[in-house]
């Protein structure tokens, strides 16, 4: 997988899955989803985790969709519900703890919403950045995002595309686990791990279905509405000129 992805489980069935694309900043390209996809596939059949940690990088988490996706999207050679990262992560079988250590923007963030457990960097910048590229909000982002920051926070990241830094995020109710230093936010994904690992695997697997089944009705919910503005905003000649401008090569 051309170290794309690195996945470990060990003694404790904790799963370590690390979005590994240095080069390309863990931007979702069509390798990169395969990757992605495959190796969850591959967690689930080939093991049994009782939890799963999901890091980025260090200095990103994940940076969501690449310049040609989005040129395809304007071009309708390809719709947005291709993009299945985010159904994907939410239909695992066992919880997922979110460790964003680093920058997490637009589809990137949604990685998190469609987590159980968040874990934030005070250092690092989270937003919901699709206006600023043209088009509306996607992958559930307009619904599962509340869930994470509450509806008015929610309502002024998506409409502003403003990347809110860990410690301003800190100061307001928001519905984050943890905002931590940087350094300390793979050792509190550890610990929340660990405790997840002394309880029995079936019985983790029935609440996790449970306490998903919220989530999965709101991103059914939002991808009609979201495919329905997507199909209208990626079609303004605006849209296509201002993602040239802002993806320099």
């Amino acid at each position: 997988m051309a170290g794309r992805i690195e996945l470990n489980v060990d003694e404790k069935s904790i799963a370590s899955f690390k979005m590994n694309d240095v080069k390309g900043q863990n931007i979702f390209s069509e390798a990169f989803i395969k990757d992605f996809i495959e190796t969850l596939d591959e967690l689930e059949a080939n093991y049994q985790p009782k939890v799963m940690i999901l890091q980025g990088l260090e200095s990103v988490f994940s940076g969501g969709a690449e310049k040609q996706t989005l040129m395809d999207l304007c071009d309708g050679k390809i719709v947005v519900k291709d993009l299945i990262l985010s159904e994907r992560l939410l239909n695992t079988e066992f919880p997922v703890i979110a460790a964003m250590q680093g920058h997490a923007m637009g589809g990137g963030l949604v990685l998190a919403l469609c987590s159980d457990i968040v874990i934030a960097a005070r250092e690092s910048r989270y937003g919901a950045v699709f206006m600023s590229m043209g088009f509306t909000p996607g992958m559930g982002t307009t619904t599962l995002l509340q869930g994470l920051f509450g509806a008015f926070i929610a309502n002024e990241m998506m409409y502003t595309a403003k990347r809110f830094r860990g410690s301003e995020l800190e100061k307001k109710a928001t519905n984050i686990n943890y905002i931590l230093a940087k350094d300390n936010v793979l050792k509190k994904a550890r610990d929340i791990a660990l405790q997840i690992s002394e309880k029995n695997v079936k019985s983790i697997y029935l609440l996790k279905y449970t306490l998903s089944a919220p989530k999965r009705k709101l991103l059914i919910d939002a991808r009609l509405q979201e495919d329905m503005m997507h199909k209208i905003s990626f079609k303004f000649g605006e849209t296509k000129k201002i993602i040239n401008e802002l993806y320099v090569e």
